[in-house]
């Protein structure tokens, strides 16, 4: 995502081989880290929300799983997560931070209509790297980046039948790049370098379209995602001189979602999800990152809550687990080298997770949980691994809830 600055440039590899705190490591250079925006009970499953559906049971992938929704509803999620770097160069550290991937509202209208709004984060470009460059003058590199990609979107479902929901998605594709680079010298009498480079875009916005179709407990799901370009402009402060680019496109890539909801026994259930985004070397002219195809493979199982009377806890509550295989689309600059010209490699990524949830005594709020582990990266050829600890948080409520007065 950033600019071509040669100077900055040759040091990429020695950042990715120091140490690194906040956000992912594979954010340095790149889009930022791909961010599942699904709550905690989505995630649980793996991130196979394509065919949710139901009243209370809505995705953020999926516009047609509002389709259902009677009531006002909101909610929001909190992603506390903690990682293990580790690297060539340097000892293993230990990174904390907290997000909120989603937060999310939607308003039962008559004729079968329900409107939506949400902010979501696409893409998370916070990080902070340390390298030593050893060309020259020995000096002491630190890299701030903040800032990443963001939708505000607004949504639109109908239900046109019992089996069949439409719905379309507006994203506004808000945010921006910034990066903050300093160097300082073994010599104290040399004065501290200083970069910083930011990037911006048009504000533009694109459509999603999906469809459900149900039959009984068996759903199907699916999503189109049209492409964008975006006019880039990035800026570079250094030194007092202040240079601009606007010469730049970024392309936002076509892309699609399918999967499925089936029952299997009893109150068990399974889903799964497959998504693609067809990013490649036109997506964006950088010396810094290259781009592959973005893939995504998720699957879950669910035993859903009891609602007898009479049951204890773990009878009353559901139980959920999933994992999942995330190919980042980001290409990047092998360890040491100072671009993609001098080869690169891929950043794949898997988790598994499990999760619970709690719901209210009237049953339109909940609150859900989700635990998350995993690891993306290859040390030996990146110069840099980590290995991530995620607990999700999502709390669900309704009109329900507060006894309102917003209905069909």
């Amino acid at each position: 995502m950033r600019a071509t600055i040669l100077t900055l440039a040759c040091v990429l590899g020695i950042a990715l081989s120091g140490t690194a705190r906040a956000n992912s490591v594979f954010s340095v250079g790149g889009m930022g880290e791909p961010v599942l925006a699904e709550p905690a009970r989505i995630r649980a499953l793996g991130g196979s929300g394509i065919a949710e559906h139901g009243p209370r049971e809505i995705s953020l992938v999926n516009p047609a799983s509002l389709a259902e929704v009677n009531r006002l509803i909101l909610e929001g999620t909190i992603l506390p997560e903690m990682r293990r770097i580790s690297t060539l160069s340097y000892p293993d550290e230990t990174a904390k931070e907290t997000i909120f991937p989603s937060l999310r509202g939607a308003i039962a209208l008559p004729g079968r209509i329900v409107l939506g709004g949400a902010y979501v984060t696409a893409r998370n470009a916070a990080f902070r790297v340390y390298g030593v460059a050893s060309a020259g003058v020995p000096s002491a590199i630190r890299v701030d980046g903040a800032g990443g990609m963001n939708y505000v979107r607004v949504s639109l479902a109908h239900g046109v039948n019992q089996r069949f929901r439409i719905g379309v998605d507006y994203d506004f594709i808000v945010g921006n790049y910034i990066e903050r680079w300093a160097r300082t010298y073994a010599d104290s009498g040399t004065q501290q370098g200083r970069d910083t480079l930011e990037t911006n875009w048009d504000k533009k916005g694109r459509f999603r379209f999906g469809a459900q179709w149900v039959q009984g407990d068996f759903a199907l799901g699916g999503v189109y995602e049209l492409s964008r370009a975006l006019t880039l402009e990035t800026s570079r402060r250094a030194y007092g001189l202040y240079v601009k680019d606007p010469d730049r496109t970024l392309t936002l890539p076509s892309g699609f979602i399918v999967g499925f909801s089936a029952p299997v026994a009893g109150r068990l259930r399974a889903v799964a999800q497959y998504g693609r985004s067809g990013w490649d070397r036109s997506s964006l002219q950088s010396d810094l990152v290259d781009f592959r195809a973005e893939q995504r493979f998720s699957a879950g199982v669910e035993r859903k809550r009891s609602t007898g009377d009479g049951l204890g806890l773990f009878e009353r509550i559901p139980l959920r687990l999933g994992g999942y295989y995330l190919q980042w689309p980001d290409l990047l600059p092998l360890a040491g080298a100072a671009d993609v010209n001098g080869g690169v490699d891929k950043v794949d990524e898997w988790g598994v997770s499990l999760g619970t949830g709690l719901t209210s005594q009237d049953r339109g709020g909940s609150v859900d949980f989700s635990l998350e582990a995993g690891s993306r990266g290859n040390r030996d050829t990146l110069g840099a691994s980590e290995k991530f600890l995620r607990f999700a948080v999502s709390l669900l409520v309704s009109d329900e809830t507060w006894k309102g007065s917003f209905h069909r």
